[in-house]
């Protein structure tokens, strides 16, 4: 009696775990930036060092919306740059580092670590771009 009840649970857990796992996949975890008290522009380049706070309020917002999604996870390693540039969120004792591609494409990485990558439309990319050059951003920064 004993096995045939760790089969079932084990016939029952196995499916629900899968589940649960492809979920995760399909649906991934949106990043949430609602925290933000502060966003950070850090951008180093061949002759450009930039570290500035974004003060305009419509870029602020702007740079949330766009951040926070609704993005597709990719789950594979990019070719795209990073690294050259950097968002970094703060507020309420979080800080959330986000790194957008630096060739254009419209892959971010979350995070210092190659772990969790995330993409925006091209119309975001755009408007991305257009933010940051108000900063002295300049793409393909590769």
């Amino acid at each position: 009696m004993k096995k045939s009840l760790k089969i079932t649970f084990a016939l029952v857990l196995i499916p629900f775990v899968a589940i649960i796992a492809w979920l995760c996949v399909v649906f991934p975890r949106p990043v949430k930036l609602d925290f933000t008290e502060k966003i950070t522009l850090g951008y180093v380049y061949a002759d450009k060092d930039i570290h500035v706070e974004i003060a305009d309020k419509d870029d602020f917002a702007q740079l949330i919306s766009i951040c926070e999604g609704p993005g597709r996870a990719t789950f594979e390693l990019p070719a795209c740059g990073f690294g050259a540039m950097v968002l970094i969120f703060e507020g309420r004792g979080k800080q959330i580092a986000i790194y957008p591609a630096c060739d254009r494409c419209g892959t971010m990485r979350l995070g210092e670590k190659d772990k969790y990558f995330y993409s925006i439309s091209d119309k975001d990319r755009l408007l991305l771009e257009d933010i940051l050059a108000k900063y002295g951003v300049t793409f393909p920064c590769v």
